[in-house]
């Protein structure tokens, strides 16, 4: 067809860590990935260009005509996805907009009371009771609760009644939460399996773990029903597995069971910056972990690659994040830290117990992050405008070698890096997982896979870039993956450029 432009299809098939046939997760990989350009390019274009017509947002979202009309019959279609897009984001920006401590007037009394609920109704009840009262709420009988599976590939029914699917299939989770922009896709799901039916993500902190599905009901009646249930759900997890179970579609190894009980939640927003981060495969493997918190000195981020694997290296791994969360909770600085988790892994004296990490703080007052680098995998900035580039600047060797200073070693004699970021930067921290993932004929994903898939990701936050390298990754080979391949990336929202340089 003439000016019709070649669908985004850059990578070969991979299996299903499910089993079931890989080209099905992939061609809905690339549907969703598809439908969010559409109407991320539909919301930009129609804003300068109401009248613009299907073709002209085809080119912008970079997908073919016949693409677009796969998703969108009519423009109307296509016009009122945005529509609803720009809704959720301005319901974002009203209600889960970070505020300064003492400016939170205005809030609406909750329809469920959080605390109550947890002292009244056990654990494990919880889900039947939020089913219950979002019946009552929207005056409608056939109501259903989904939480997202821990490799963010399908909405898993918790309650409700059997006439639901008991799973939903989605592409865009990060781990098992969807950021804001996978909600597009997973109604145009619902949509065609349900049509009709209100789908309310549970959202807590601008991302959602599960999801309100209700027949004949307005979307209106059950958001705030959905926001607490999200948090009675997040807390009353720590008392029951119901929902960690719910959300397993498969039996989990003991060394990824711990490793997932490590992870924080796999999207944040932080001070001047967004921030995402996951580790697959889900079910298996287990030495890999990364972490963050929001601290008065700035956020804290972490990722680590533990020697080995299963059990062993899952062990190790807990052993360094708790010398991690120990350094920066007993006010160490960087390089303290580094050395805390050092003198941690040799102390163990264990043959090979050594891992890679790197430590970083982000500062958003100065738009700084600052990092060392023990022998990971250095990191990847692609600006604004596109440019690639390794941040390498001071790595130093694998940490839990023995040195004769161990109590002095502090970084490693490593330097503390500095780099000030501009706004809607990406910075990638990745494991050897991503970066040695075979791709055949001898070849590997490496840094070049990572920046190309990067500059697919739609509107490209943190969250899109993640599930955007992982889509490639798992379509990189017929392989499995056998090491965990872990990503960390934190965008900035504001701040100014500068050089990286050596600050210590």
């Amino acid at each position: 067809m003439p000016g019709e432009q070649p669908d985004r299809d850059p990578t070969p098939d991979a299996v299903m860590p499910t089993g079931a046939p890989r080209s099905a997760r992939r061609q809905r990989s690339d549907a969703a990935l598809n439908y969010t350009r559409l109407v991320s390019a539909a919301m930009r274009v129609l804003r300068e260009q109401p009248d613009a017509g299907m073709e002209r947002i085809a080119a912008a979202a970079e997908v073919g005509r016949a693409t677009a009309y796969r998703h969108f019959p009519r423009r109307s279609d296509l016009v009122a996805a945005a529509a609803q897009q720009a809704r959720d984001d301005a319901e974002a920006n009203e209600r889960d907009a970070l505020r300064p401590a003492g400016e939170l007037a205005g809030t609406t009394p909750a329809v469920l009371d959080v605390a109550d609920v947890l002292n009244k109704v056990p654990p494990h009840l919880l889900g039947e009771q939020i089913v219950a009262e979002a019946r009552r709420l929207a005056g409608v009988e056939e109501v259903a609760l989904y939480v997202v599976d821990i490799d963010g590939s399908r909405l898993l029914r918790l309650h409700g009644p059997d006439g639901f699917p008991a799973e939903l299939p989605v592409s865009l989770g990060v781990g098992p939460e969807l950021p804001r922009s996978a909600i597009a896709s997973l109604r145009h799901v619902v949509g065609e399996r349900m049509p009709g039916a209100a789908v309310v993500p549970m959202y807590l902190r601008g991302r959602a773990t599960g999801a309100l599905i209700a027949v004949g009901a307005r979307e209106e009646a059950l958001q705030d029903l959905a926001r607490q249930g999200a948090a009675a759900l997040g807390l009353g997890g720590a008392y029951t597995d119901v929902f960690a179970s719910a959300a397993r579609r498969q039996r989990i190894s003991p060394a990824s069971e711990m490793q997932q009980n490590l992870l924080p939640p796999r999207v944040a927003r932080i001070g001047g910056a967004g921030l995402a981060g996951n580790v697959l495969p889900s079910y298996d493997v287990g030495g890999d972990w990364f972490d963050y918190a929001e601290n008065p000195d700035g956020a804290w981020i972490g990722i680590a690659d533990a020697a080995g694997s299963g059990p062993r290296a899952a062990g190790l791994a807990a052993v360094l994040l708790g010398a991690f969360r120990a350094g920066r909770r007993n006010d160490h600085d960087l390089a303290g830290t580094v050395g805390l988790m050092d003198r941690t892994l040799t102390g163990l004296g264990m043959p090979d117990a050594t891992a890679t990490a790197i430590v970083a703080r982000w500062d958003a007052g100065s738009s700084e992050l600052t990092w060392i680098n023990r022998a990971h995998p250095e990191p990847i900035l692609i600006s604004a405008d596109g440019r690639a580039e390794r941040l390498g600047a001071g790595t130093g060797e694998v940490l839990g070698v023995a040195g004769e200073d161990d109590e002095g070693r502090g970084a490693g004699g490593v330097p503390v890096n500095t780099r000030r970021l501009e706004p809607d930067d990406r910075v990638i921290l990745y494991s050897d997982g991503i970066r040695d993932r075979p791709t055949g004929g001898g070849r590997t994903f490496g840094a070049a896979g990572i920046v190309a898939a990067a500059r697919t990701a739609p509107n490209p936050t943190a969250a899109n870039t993640v599930t955007a390298i992982e889509a490639a990754v798992l379509h990189a080979s017929d392989e499995p993956l056998t090491d965990d391949a872990t990503l960390v990336v934190l965008s900035p929202t504001g701040g100014a450029g500068g050089t990286t340089r050596p600050s210590g």
